[in-house]
């Protein structure tokens, strides 16, 4: 494996320079009819699960300063149940009903960097919504995914390298 790229500022460079490459990419294995979809995935989750290893997130934290957290119910309900407070005064401090409803979503955090991040670190990291739990978030269904994991190469390191390994990847074949 290649060394991975971690810097903030050379990722949000590299991604927009290569944002066509990736986007290449994309075309490729949308009409690549001799891979099923979960041959796809097995693919990526076999490229992607070294590199979520090698990075440490909590030296990054991106991702909480920089991107929409969409909450369901059950989200507010866990924050509520572990940081004690009444389920209405989460609602009512940190989640944003109404932005969030105009995509069709439930809530969604009300402030970016979120509330609980402090430093680097998650503040409720127990508790956090499922969204976090699970970013990046690259299969199932990788192929159909694509665009919105193109638009976070910029952001996270683990997609910029998983991204550029996969091109890599694909051009052997």
């Amino acid at each position: 494996m290649k060394p991975l790229i971690t810097d903030l500022d050379e990722i949000k460079r590299l991604a927009a320079q290569r944002h066509d490459e990736f986007d290449v990419l994309r075309h490729y294995l949308e009409f690549r009819d001799d891979l099923t979809d979960a041959e796809i995935d097995a693919m990526v989750d076999e490229i992607a699960a070294p590199i979520v290893a090698a990075v440490d997130c909590t030296q990054c934290a991106n991702c909480c300063r920089s991107l929409n957290v969409y909450l369901v119910p059950e989200d507010a309900q866990r924050l509520s149940d572990g940081l004690h407070i009444p389920l209405d005064e989460i609602s009512v401090h940190y989640v944003d009903h109404d932005e969030a409803q105009q995509v069709g979503e439930w809530g969604k955090f009300s402030t970016s960097p979120c509330a609980f991040l402090k430093g680097k670190l998650c503040s409720v990291y127990e508790h956090r919504p499922e969204t976090c739990r699970t970013y990046p978030m690259f299969t199932p269904d990788f192929r159909w995914t694509l665009d919105d994991t193109i638009e976070g190469a910029g952001l996270c390191p683990i997609i910029y390298n998983v991204l550029s390994a996969l091109v890599e990847r694909t051009e052997k074949q």
